[in-house]
């Protein structure tokens, strides 16, 4: 190994993990502002030191080179378009809509991710059953 040669630092910064709602603590070891690494937060509240293996291995997506950085829409061509967040939205809510008024409420179904905190799982359902009167709902929480 060459004595001249220095990696760049690694820097570490404490956050809650994004995969569930309990709010485990980590560390997040970052080297040229790329994630190499996870570690358990020993004095996380929630955690106490401990992560799942989600929480600790799973952060490839971060840096994945088909990661969506912005919204797509598809356009009359039949392929996806960049388009603001206004007309994402829009084209959504219009396509949730069509859908119940042409089927019914029970064609509408959530799934709520498992990368989303608790509050947000909350709103999913909210959504679901109170926007369109109907219980199927569901998350992809499993391990």
């Amino acid at each position: 190994m060459n004595p001249n040669f220095s990696h760049p630092p690694i820097t570490k910064t404490r956050t809650i993990c994004g995969y569930c709602g309990v709010g485990c603590s980590l560390d997040l070891l970052v080297r040229d502002n790329r994630i190499i690494g996870v570690q358990p937060a020993m004095d996380g509240p929630a955690n106490e030191g401990a992560l799942c293996v989600k929480g600790q291995f799973a952060y490839d997506y971060v840096h994945h080179p088909e990661r969506l950085t912005h919204p797509l829409v598809r356009g009359a061509d039949g392929q996806l378009h960049q388009a603001t967040w206004d007309e994402a939205l829009d084209r959504a809510a219009a396509g949730f809509t069509q859908v119940a008024a042409k089927h019914g409420r029970h064609a509408v179904y959530g799934v709520a991710s498992g990368r989303t905190p608790t509050e947000a799982d909350y709103l999913m359902q909210k959504f679901i059953r109170v926007g369109f009167g109907s219980h199927y709902i569901d998350n992809c929480s499993r391990a």
